[in-house]
């Protein structure tokens, strides 16, 4: 439960462009479902300062995008959000051009390892490639798309220094606390398909006897497998070792930081259930304590906050003109109703790549970045 899920690489873009993927959600919240799209093929549907783009290449950055993240499939046709498209679009666009040659040398490694690994999996599914070329998208097509995207990527993530790291570091100190604890989580609704598993009443009395039994003097490794619905930590007494604090969902990182050590806790309720806890350890660090991830994770939230300051405040006054989005036909564009029904659902897409909430069966956020997958919630990452 404490380990975030491990996602393909080609789909781990960093957290900045959740910030992108947020602000189309919502957009497209509340929007009339009509179907729209770009015009001819030559037209210009936009202009921006020094630029413009043609439905040509915005057709074809739709088909992979459509591809990549299947999720929004079924709202792309909205008129209203292939507008905020066109926008995401040019913003990659202004930002590919702002990107020196340094961030694009390093923007580059990163597509050359993710489009290796998008080529394995396209290799070992066939679904994979019927989406592929039921959307004419070609492997140089997806790997455009990728340079587009990370080329803004490390353009933000080269604004952001260590001096602003350290900051954020001092801001969320408690985050970065190492604790170890012993817990048992009695869940109320399963994870990966959101039905009920128990009530509240049933879950919270199994966690009040639970806790009982260890009070009396019970087991941990016993009772945890006999109550614990953690697959993490279940067959381990419970345990989690030197878990850097700010990973973990909102009540289980306050009971983390202030419940008294070595005393077992009343039950803590959470999105997943309730959770008996007993606080082991707690070990304050520095930043420079922090491992390379860690600091990583930092500067890819910190990279998110500027790719959403750019996209709401500075790219509306580099805009000059979008075309009305028009009327089409689902299926046009090369879109297909399955296409890439075996990639990344829309869950995936708005986390970010790097969004890294938990496996669902437990206490993980996802390390350094719960913060700003908190963020993203509220509105609708890592390299």
């Amino acid at each position: 439960m404490l380990s975030p899920k491990v996602k393909p690489k080609w789909r781990r873009m960093a957290l900045v462009l959740s910030a992108v993927l947020v602000l189309l959600a919502a957009a497209a919240c509340g929007q009339k479902n009509k179907e729209g799209g770009a015009s001819g093929a030559g037209e210009v549907i936009a202009t921006y300062k020094d630029g413009q783009v043609t439905a040509e290449e915005f057709d074809k950055y739709l088909s992979v995008f459509t591809v990549l993240y299947p999720g929004y499939e079924q709202i792309v046709n909205i008129p209203e959000f292939r507008e905020e498209l066109v926008k995401q679009y040019i913003a990659y666009k202004i930002l590919n051009t702002r990107a020196s040659d340094e961030v694009k040398k390093q923007a580059a490694s990163q597509v050359d390892e993710q489009y290796a690994f998008f080529e394995q999996q396209v290799e070992s599914s066939p679904e994979q490639k019927k989406a592929l070329d039921e959307a004419d998208v070609s492997g140089e097509d997806v790997k455009a798309f990728m340079t587009l995207m990370m080329n803004a990527v490390e353009e933000m993530n080269s604004k952001v220094t260590e001096d602003d790291m350290k900051a954020e570091f001092e801001k969320r100190k408690s985050d970065f606390e190492l604790v170890t604890v012993r817990h048992i989580l009695v869940q109320t609704v399963n994870p990966q398909t959101q039905e009920e598993v128990r009530s509240k009443e049933e879950a919270l009395k199994r966690a009040q006897e639970a806790k009982k039994k260890l009070e009396e003097g019970g087991d941990w490794d016993a009772i945890a497998k006999e109550y614990s619905d953690d697959p993490g930590s279940k067959d381990k007494g419970g345990l989690y070792e030197k878990q850097p604090a700010g990973g973990w969902v909102e009540g289980f990182k306050k009971a983390s930081l202030e419940q008294e050590l070595n005393v077992i806790g009343e039950p803590v309720e959470t999105e997943f259930g309730y959770h008996v806890i007993k606080v082991e350890a707690r070990e304050s660090r520095n930043y420079d304590q922090l491992n390379e991830e860690e600091k990583t994770r930092i500067k890819g939230e910190l990279a998110y906050n500027l790719m959403n300051e750019f996209m709401t405040k500075e790219l509306p006054g580099l805009i000059e003109k979008i075309e009305p989005m028009k009327e089409e036909k689902s299926g046009d564009n090369g879109q297909k109703s399955d296409a890439g029904s075996q990639s990344q659902d829309k869950g995936e897409a708005e986390q970010g790549a790097d969004g890294d909430k938990a496996d669902g069966n437990g206490a993980q956020e996802g390390g350094a970045s719960s913060g700003a997958a908190q963020n993203k919630n509220e509105a609708s990452q890592n390299k």
